[in-house]
């Protein structure tokens, strides 16, 4: 599996929803074909790193959700143009360092 961050921002979106426009699906890169055919599963807006974390996203990537949503997200933000998608990343980057950071004092 080759997992790749794709952003889409939906459209007629009221401005005040502005973050819940946009949606991080990954995608298997070594699948042939377009989407849906590669889709794996959307990275949830906040990670968790308890076991009892149900998301699609948890049960795919286990113990490595934290390493793997960091790696996404930062791959993402370096091809990124579009300046709201770069600060929604720099948002989940945030709160993804403050979760790990949080469960390393436990």
């Amino acid at each position: 599996m080759n997992p790749r961050l794709y952003v889409i921002k939906a459209r007629n979106v009221k401005e005040y929803n502005a973050r819940r426009s946009l949606r991080f699906a990954i995608l298997d890169c070594d699948k042939i074909g377009v989407f849906p055919s590669n889709f794996i599963c959307i990275l949830p807006q906040r990670i968790t790193v308890t076991a009892n974390d149900e998301s699609v996203f948890a049960r795919i990537f286990g113990e490595n959700r934290v390493e793997v949503a960091r790696r996404l997200l930062t791959s993402a933000l370096e091809s990124e143009k579009n300046s709201e998608i770069k600060t929604e990343i720099r948002q989940r980057l945030r709160t993804l360092d403050c979760t790990d950071s949080n469960q390393r004092e436990k």
